[in-house]
């Protein structure tokens, strides 16, 4: 034995103290957190000529959406495409019911006009036609539905 008696009687009170302020703080962040439901959301995609890469880009998306659990919208705006990309659209919709198709036949304004087909609360657009490759569409899309979360803890005092 290397300590005296009283020596590990005042060791192991020390260390039952520390263990009980650890679990006293711990019951306390624990019960201060508010558990909050993520509101719903929906993508607006924004595509122009894509007949090539449409289809497996809607497939890629839906599937994340599946593999997620999440229940999300998504409507695609065809702006104008002069190619077989709105016979595609229009099949995909009719394959995949999350899946809203509107040809927009002005480039001025095709998210005002997609906006009231959404339902969720946080809408996220991504433009195909002149800000993402195809790659960094899927990057994105697998960035936003990572998460397999429905709920969220948020520090005490937020409003609900």
């Amino acid at each position: 034995m290397f300590l005296s008696y009283s020596a590990t009687v005042i060791l192991l009170s020390l260390a039952l103290y520390g263990l009980w302020y650890i679990l006293k703080d711990a019951w306390g962040w624990f019960t201060t957190l508010e558990f909050v439901r993520l509101p719903t959301a929906s993508f607006v995609i924004l595509v122009h000529n894509m007949e090539y890469e449409v289809e497996d880009l809607m497939r890629f998306l839906i599937k994340e959406m599946a593999e997620g659990g999440h229940e999300i919208d998504v409507v695609v705006v065809d702006c104008g495409s002069d190619d077989l990309t709105p016979t595609i659209l229009r099949r995909l919709a009719g394959e995949m019911p999350a899946l809203t198709v509107v040809n927009s036949v002005s480039m001025a304004r095709p998210v005002a006009e997609a906006l009231p087909l959404c339902r969720g609360a946080v809408v996220h657009v991504l433009d195909l036609t002149s800000r993402l490759k195809s790659k960094q569409f899927m990057a994105v899309v697998s960035s936003l539905l990572r998460k397999n979360q429905r709920e969220v803890a948020v520090k005490g005092g937020a409003d609900g």
